[in-house]
């Protein structure tokens, strides 16, 4: 390869010394003058002076040279960009994701998957302040977070909904059928809550969960099934942000009434992190996340009144998802 050549001519240039250059090239030195003479053919003209010893290039070998020293610098820029594409094309492709949209992630992973089988994904779950210290560090490649405070972080975002909370019953018991709830309601009521403090929640949710667990008999727990299991009992309710009405599509047991806003609503987005190179998979990821279709369907998911069921529709090597 000519490179080759031209790594031994930039290597004759630093050690003006035949041998020595060969050395530092790690080839013998006939090898070396070989391929300086092949140049020099391939070329028509003479780079090195002739002589027992280096004596130095001739003029046109000056110019050579020059040439010689940016193609080996773009080279090099040109391996690089070539191995952080590789890299930046194969998984696994690290999603960092809030606890709270865990029944939504499903609608991106899959069409996803059929788009790209080979590639693993690893989806950690994260509140927002250590997502953001994974953006720092590099650690994943897409967040699905909070967006208010560091979108000036984002190579690129995309809001998805509004942070808004429910009271989670079983079908048949007190405030069934309701179309809304009262935060006051909960205070009546046992419950089986994922820890206040958690940062699922916004700081006026969990100053009333907080009180509400003062008033009632209740569990607390870092277990998101522990608390669908004790609420299907009956004997518990609960509150859990928005996106758990895709955790009940059709479940004939469970039911998940709107309770109002509190404050300013924080907004839930996707983000790809600043700098580069940024991987083509989180790209990829990113753009299936938020296309019209994604972005339509939870907005349906999230504005039905009884939950919707997802299913995936196969068409022309596509993969989309219809709602029925």
């Amino acid at each position: 390869m000519i490179v080759r050549k031209l790594e031994y001519l930039a290597a004759l240039a630093k050690e003006k010394h035949f041998a020595r250059a060969a050395q530092a090239c790690h080839v013998s030195q006939p090898t070396l003058s070989a391929g300086i003479q092949q140049l020099e053919t391939e070329l028509g003209v003479q780079i090195v002076k002739r002589g027992r010893r280096f004596q130095g290039f001739t003029e046109p070998g000056e110019l050579v040279l020059s040439w010689a020293l940016q193609t080996i610098k773009d080279a090099e820029a040109l391996r690089q960009k070539l191995k952080h594409q590789q890299a930046a094309s194969s998984g696994p492709l690290r999603v960092g994701v809030l606890g709270s949209t865990i029944p939504l992630i499903k609608l991106f992973t899959e069409p996803f998957h059929e788009r790209f089988p080979d590639v693993s994904l690893r989806v950690t779950i994260q509140d927002a302040f250590e997502t953001q210290q994974s953006i720092d560090e590099g650690s994943i490649d897409v967040a699905i977070t909070y967006l208010d405070r560091n979108s000036r972080h984002y190579a690129r975002w995309q809001a998805l909904y509004v942070e808004e909370y429910e009271l989670l019953i079983r079908r048949g018991t007190r405030f069934s059928g309701n179309a809304t709830a009262r935060w006051e309601d909960i205070k009546e009521l046992p419950l089986c809550l994922l820890f206040p403090d958690m940062r699922i929640f916004g700081t006026e949710e969990s100053e009333i969960l907080n009180e509400a667990l003062t008033k009632t008999t209740h569990i607390t727990t870092s277990a998101i099934w522990l608390v669908m299991d004790h609420v299907r009992s009956g004997k518990w309710a609960s509150v859990l942000p928005r996106p758990v009405r895709a955790m009940i599509a059709n479940d004939p047991e469970l039911e998940a009434i709107p309770l109002p806003s509190k404050g300013k609503q924080p907004t839930v987005g996707i983000a790809l992190p600043r700098g580069e190179p940024r991987s083509r998979l989180a790209d990829s990821f990113f753009d299936m996340a938020t296309s019209s279709q994604s972005l339509k369907l939870i907005e349906m998911l999230l504005r039905s009144s009884r939950a919707t069921t997802l299913t995936p529709i196969r068409r022309n090597n596509t993969v989309r998802m219809n709602a029925r």
